[in-house]
């Protein structure tokens, strides 16, 4: 029987006391059993580090290693991300937010597929949940358009992302650490937005996603979520993202009517008042 690599699985929380032992507990659910265990706290006001404390000084033994990395003032998602990133031993890592959760076999199905398929950065189909009374219907339809994306070629896949975000953040979660190794990590300028950025790295760098067809993550959709309540700071960001990188990827892959399209539109983005 071939050897189990180690899989390093990083809990993403910010005041997520009432929610993070549900995330941990599907963790602790999962039938691959070589996992670490990380939990990156970005400066939570609540009791989520001594919630999540407790929970690990009472499952540490399931797992190979258990790691609680704390700040000492909130830097946003990616920030949160590089410092559990530079713990991480794992071959692969895995990234959940603290008010999501696993299904069982998610580890499991994420690593069959990559070591079946190399380079290639998997992409799962969710499940939305909510505990409020939300219309799921947009959503939906991102995801849809997400698990279409995750079926093109590499070079359609990366004009496609250049043209706009196509992916759902928590349905792309698995990498290989080397990739993001390689791409020194998440950009923590777009303290807004971490997916995007790397996401198209990756695929400039010539790598791709591919589409496994399972629903591995239990998505929460909230009424407190960025997206809810802070959409002109993510278009800021996107904005920014468009200035700082995004125009230049379009111009060197022969895109650049494209480019002065939405630079048009980025423009009025970035100098509009929140």
């Amino acid at each position: 029987m071939k050897k189990q690599k180690l899989v390093s699985i990083i809990v993403q929380a910010y005041n997520s006391a009432d929610t993070i032992v549900r995330t941990l507990e599907s963790i602790k659910a999962q039938t691959y059993s070589k996992i670490e265990l990380i939990v990156t706290d970005d400066k939570s006001k609540d009791q989520t580090i001594e919630t999540a404390s407790a929970w690990m000084r009472q499952n540490k033994d399931r797992f190979q290693e258990v790691k609680l990395v704390t700040a000492e003032q909130n830097t946003g998602i990616a920030g949160s991300n590089n410092r559990a990133l530079k713990q991480a031993k794992g071959y692969y890592v895995a990234f959940v937010a603290a008010d999501d959760y696993m299904a069982a076999d998610a580890v499991e199905s994420y690593y069959h597929f990559c070591e079946q398929n190399p380079d290639i950065v998997p992409i799962s189909k969710v499940e939305l949940f909510s505990e409020e009374t939300c219309d799921f219907s947009s959503v939906e339809k991102y995801c849809e358009n997400c698990y279409w994306f995750a079926k093109l070629g590499q070079k359609e896949q990366y004009r496609q992302l250049l043209i706009q975000n196509r992916i759902v953040a928590p349905a792309a979660s698995f990498y290989p650490v080397k990739i993001l190794q390689e791409l020194k990590g998440f950009d923590e300028a777009y303290r807004w937005m971490e997916d995007y950025p790397i996401n198209l790295k990756i695929l400039k760098r010539g790598y791709q996603f591919g589409f496994l067809d399972k629903k591995l993550i239990y998505y929460r959709i909230s009424g407190n979520s960025i997206t809810g309540n802070n959409m002109m700071q993510l278009k800021k960001t996107e904005a920014k993202l468009f200035f700082r990188e995004k125009m230049r990827y379009m111009i060197l892959a022969g895109m650049g009517w494209e480019a002065v399209k939405q630079s048009k539109s980025w423009f009025k983005v970035l100098f509009k008042k929140v």
